[in-house]
């Protein structure tokens, strides 16, 4: 195996290192632990009237809001939506998702290791 051929394989190693997406279901006051460069989808559910707001508050650039989006399933009590967020250094962050309704806000610590 020539040298080249070794350092790719291992640049693809440390890609595969990032792991696959951290898919939790939200719950109020979560802390949730992601390595640099590991995505986290958060899925949120509402009921009743009303959505989780697009763009959240982030307290800090060691993440990164993606996008957000409607999910199936689609539940007659209101919207699933997916936001996904990307590790982009170590550090710690606090998410604030403010709902347009009632629901309550959400926050979640998100700690990067």
């Amino acid at each position: 195996m020539k040298v080249w051929q070794l350092v790719g394989l291992i640049g693809a190693g440390l890609v595969a290192c990032a792991g696959e997406p951290l898919a939790v279901q939200s719950r109020e006051g979560q802390t949730l632990r992601l390595r640099v460069g590991q995505e986290l989808d958060l899925t949120v559910g509402t009921v009743g009237p009303g959505a989780y707001q697009a763009p959240p508050s982030i307290s800090s650039t060691v993440l990164r809001f993606l996008d957000e989006s409607v999910v199936a399933p689609h539940l007659p009590s209101g919207p699933t939506q997916l936001f996904r967020f990307q590790a982009k250094a170590r550090g710690t962050a606090l998410v604030v998702i403010t709902h347009s309704g009632t629901n309550p806000t959400i926050q979640d610590t998100v700690i990067i290791q």
